[in-house]
């Protein structure tokens, strides 16, 4: 059970994949979560998947596992990015908002994720165990969850 939830769903046997399908199935995952039953349930559930992929990165790590295969903290990371870009595109008055959102959210959080720049690289450098697994994804979420939202806000300003 416990490989389940850290590997997201087996997300993370999948190699160099594991990243883009982690994120990929957490933004679907996020997504039907939203449009069923709230902004508010997403924060609480990727507020309380971060606090036990903590501890449960951890511990794996720990006892052997590899951090390659850790993908819960992708998929809680999109889901913080996930809030940030949408609250902006329910504000903005363009044409496929919440779409362009989603997709900007996926892109600029795999950047963000491949790239690691400034305070993401050195929390991921320097943190050790499960708070270094986790916190960079976290700020990594945010971060693209903000540049998704200015680029909307761009482009609603634009058009």
């Amino acid at each position: 059970m416990q490989r389940l939830f850290i590997t997201f769903l087996g997300t993370g046997n999948l190699g160099r994949y594991a990243d883009a399908a982690a994120s990929l199935l957490a933004l679907g995952a996020g997504t039907a979560i939203l449009y069923t039953v709230g902004m508010q349930t997403l924060f609480m559930l990727a507020f309380v998947l971060s606090i036990i992929a903590v501890f449960e990165s951890g511990k794996f790590v720990a006892n052997g596992g590899e951090v390659a295969t850790v993908t819960i903290d992708k998929a809680v990371g999109i889901w913080f990015a996930m809030m940030v870009a949408l609250s902006v595109a329910a504000t903005l008055h363009l044409p496929y908002a919440q779409p362009l959102a989603l997709l900007l959210t996926y892109l600029s959080f795999l950047g963000f994720e491949a790239k690691k720049p400034s305070t993401i690289g050195w929390m991921d450098r320097e943190l050790k165990g499960g708070l270094g697994i986790v916190l960079p994804d976290i700020l990594a979420g945010i971060a693209s969850g903000v540049l998704a939202a200015l680029l909307l806000t761009l482009l609603a300003r634009l058009f």
